[in-house]
């Protein structure tokens, strides 16, 4: 099983007791100091040690299972994401049940986790410091602690729900303040393809209602590797002493704003491949006025035309051939020209102090990019690998053909893909800076 987390009664208490502020544990079960009203009628009092167990020993049953999702031999449950602004998907299927045709018919149900999924996020989520920090963790604890102290089904169930908050324990107390989606898939036939079963039904649901959702946990509930707040404070931010071109800083914004990772990576290279035309006509040009400049060239001598006359026609050729610029030539050109590889390497680390050793040590294997070294002592050297891992880690997020290996799965390698933004953003972040002018 990958992404394994221990999930055990132990546990499971451990992270009750800090949600809720109070050790209330006795003889395995878990009793709140102040009951919590769900309803004007009923009140949630805590939990048994009885069902604290279930819940660990179903979550440990599990055949496979990874951050998102749980399968069982007739069971599975996936968290879903959003991929629509304004919530079509999520209204549309709200606590809806669907069930298929034929000898072996398959269920699909969508609505809050269920209460082992709720465990298992109370248990690794709830449980990171920066999340519980957050301003959207901080609202998760509000709404499962009762909030402002109205009954749950006035503040926890949205306004939309089709059906009344029906609360039965208390990790339906907490699934619901959790406010994710997930689609749990019961079929006949034991050991069915759970995940195709969820990306089919994914997909019909995407082709008839024009809006889509994918497996995975939203970005808030994933622990953060890289703080984004990583340069200044509100009362340090000062203004801009720069103008910077438009047409980069627009590329850059939607970076910033893209909340999948192979547009915020594109973004990224895009502000780089603004400039391959010209770093690459300059670099011709630079090549036939060395070739005229050195002392030995001759415009008397037939051979010396001919050789500057080669350098023109292969580079001509490439550019016919390639369709354009030789774009991993281009690349490197930019980078030589306009990033520095020490503050590369500085930003790195202030972002995140385990990505320098990361690149040294690792390949993207979803792209076949190889490692770069940043304790090395040439820097040109350096430039050169993180050209070539930029390039690989680019074509394969825009090129997808059946067979052609490696390359970029959506959503499969986002985890991997988010490992390599940062080299990409602090890459292009140097480049605005270099084409801006003092104010």
């Amino acid at each position: 099983m990958s992404g394994q987390v221990a999930v055990d009664e132990a546990s499971i208490i451990q992270a009750l007791r800090r949600v809720f502020q109070f050790d209330g544990t006795q003889s395995g079960d878990f009793t709140l100091q102040t009951p919590l009203r769900v309803t004007r009628e009923k009140s949630v009092t805590g939990t048994s040690g009885t069902e604290i167990s279930a819940i660990a020993k179903r979550l440990n049953e599990a055949k496979k299972r990874d951050e998102s999702s749980f399968q069982w031999e007739n069971e599975a449950e996936f968290s879903l994401v959003s991929l629509d602004q304004i919530g079509a998907f999520d209204r549309f299927f709200e606590d809806r049940e669907f069930t298929g045709q034929g000898d072996n018919p398959v269920t699909f149900r969508f609505g809050r986790p269920s209460r082992e999924f709720a465990a298992y996020l109370l248990c690794t989520v709830m449980q990171n410091d920066s999340f519980m920090r957050s301003g959207r963790g901080r609202m998760i604890l509000n709404r499962i602690r009762g909030g402002d102290h109205r009954s749950l089904d006035v503040s926890l169930r949205p306004r939309s729900s089709r059906q009344p908050l029906e609360v039965e324990s208390l990790f339906d107390v907490i699934a619901e303040g959790l406010r994710a989606t997930t689609l749990r898939i019961t079929a006949t036939k034991a050991n069915s393809d759970f995940e195709t079963l969820a990306n089919s039904f994914l997909f019909h649901a995407a082709y008839n209602i024009d809006a889509a959702a994918r497996i995975g946990l939203e970005s808030w509930f994933r622990p953060q590797t890289i703080q984004r707040n990583r340069r200044t404070q509100a009362d340090t931010f000062e203004a801009p002493r720069q103008t910077y071109d438009t047409d980069l800083v627009h590329h850059y914004l939607m970076g910033v704003a893209a909340e999948i990772p192979l547009l915020e990576y594109l973004a990224y290279y895009h502000i780089a491949e603004h400039f391959f035309d010209k770093v690459f006509n300059e670099d011709l040009v630079n090549q036939v006025r060395s070739s005229i400049a050195d002392p030995s060239f001759s415009a008397r001598r037939t051979k010396d035309i001919q050789s500057v006359i080669r350098i023109v026609t292969k580079v001509q050729r490439q550019v016919k051939n390639e369709g354009g610029v030789n774009e991993q030539r281009s690349l490197q050109l930019v980078l030589d020209r306009f990033v520095d590889v020490p503050r590369l390497a500085a930003d790195l680390v202030a972002y995140d102090a385990t990505l320098v050793d990361y690149y040294n040590n690792n390949e993207a294997p979803f792209a076949g990019a190889n490692k770069v070294n940043f304790h090395g002592t040439d820097e040109d050297v350096t430039r050169g690998a993180i050209a070539k891992r930029i390039y690989k880690v680019r074509n394969a997020l825009v090129h997808a053909k059946e067979g052609e290996l490696p390359k970029y799965a959506p959503f499969a390698h986002d985890e991997e893909l988010a490992r390599e933004i940062p080299l990409m953003r602090f890459t292009a972040e140097q480049i605005v800076i270099a084409h801006g002018k003092v104010l």
